[in-house]
């Protein structure tokens, strides 16, 4: 994940307010594994509150990711945006949670990168069909999503026969189609 350029020293900080920028790409998503993240052009601006005994991470991330559609499987950049903020605290690190990082005593640095990431992909749309977001700039790919179709109407017909309980629902989606 290139973790070296995602650590963030404040020991030697004054407190108040520091800024970090960061630029997420492709790189960025290399090394892990499954995401459903292929390619990345992110700002992330990182603003740092250090107080007496705490400190507050709030992250400004825009820009976009490219993902597959889930229904063509054809890839496409889907802009992101998110707000999200992180309470770091000096304590026991067994007692961190989703909104508090709890470092050991003496830390002067933390990584960001995991909490980056899962701030990004929390950003991406449950459903991802970019036609129904604005069909006149993400066109399906007909020609895969025919294919996938025919397939499964394919394995339909090779299987058991149909259960009477769910044959009334089939015969109203075949009259749609």
């Amino acid at each position: 994940m290139g973790k070296s350029q995602f650590i963030i020293q404040f020991a030697g900080l004054p407190i108040g307010i520091h800024e970090f920028e960061f630029k997420v790409t492709d790189k960025f998503f290399k090394n892990i594994e499954n995401s459903e993240v292929q390619r990345a052009n992110l700002d992330v601006i990182a603003t740092l509150t250090k107080q007496n005994n705490l400190l507050r991470m709030d992250f400004d991330i825009t820009g976009t990711v490219g993902i597959e559609c889930d229904r063509c499987l054809k890839d496409f950049d889907i802009p992101v945006e998110a707000n999200e903020s992180l309470v770091i605290k000096h304590g026991n690190p067994e007692d961190t949670t989703d909104e508090i990082l709890v470092i050991n005593e003496g830390e002067g640095e933390f990584d960001v990168a995991h909490y980056i990431y899962e701030y990004i992909i929390l950003a991406v749309p449950a459903r991802k069909v970019p036609c129904e977001i604005d069909s006149k700039a993400f066109i399906c790919d007909y020609e895969t999503l025919d294919k996938l179709n025919k397939i499964s109407s394919e394995s339909q017909k090779e299987d058991e026969p149909i259960n009477p309980m769910w044959e009334q629902l089939s015969k109203l989606k075949n009259n749609k189609n």
